[in-house]
């Protein structure tokens, strides 16, 4: 039996699933009021890019982010770090860089790549696993729920009743009584 199975398990686990579902959801609404509010923000396509990082600078116009001059592959790009990723980057170090899918001038438009930023970023993506789990619950709840197979029944015969049936009389019953006569045809 699945672990799923068991109702104080199942119930656990839907509400932990639902709770991630309604969070997801909180986070993209808040995304997409921010978007809807801030007029200088552009949709721009998500990536992921491995660089090598030849400079940090400091942004003096901004208390968030930092500038990062890297290279990737042939090119030079000045990328917009927030200021504690940037202050971790050194000069010949490679790094993976998410790129955000939109860009604005208040918040960084690269990130660091971990999973937690992949989250933050892009937190439709736990509604996969989420779905995942949902659709593994239901299964297990089905299975439980579903009605058990009969039972085996198992019929035991002593060997005294089937001895003593082989020695009845000609119209007795196993249990002992006599069964009526039938009646005598007179033949006169």
């Amino acid at each position: 039996m699945s672990p799923l199975a068991r109702p104080a398990v199942r119930w656990s686990t839907l509400i932990a699933l639902w709770a991630v579902v309604g969070a997801v959801l909180w986070i993209v609404l808040v995304q997409a009021f921010l978007l809807a509010l801030n007029p200088f923000c552009h949709l721009q396509r998500p990536s992921i890019a491995r660089v090598q990082v030849k400079s940090v600078d400091r942004d003096p116009d901004s208390q968030i982010t930092d500038f990062v001059s890297v290279r990737q592959g042939d090119s030079d790009r000045v990328l917009r770090l927030l200021k504690a990723e940037a202050a971790e980057l050194h000069e010949y170090d490679e790094a993976w860089i998410l790129g955000a899918w939109y860009a604005d001038s208040l918040r960084p438009t690269e990130y660091r790549l971990t999973p937690q930023r992949v989250l933050l970023e892009y937190p439709a993506l736990l509604l996969l696993p989420a779905a995942w789990l949902l659709w593994l619950v239901r299964r297990a709840r089905q299975a439980a729920e579903a009605a058990p197979p009969p039972p085996v029944r198992r019929t035991f015969t002593d060997d005294f009743h089937l001895k003593a049936q082989r020695f009845a009389k000609d119209g007795e019953t196993s249990q002992g009584s006599a069964a009526p006569a039938p009646p005598k045809k007179n033949l006169d």
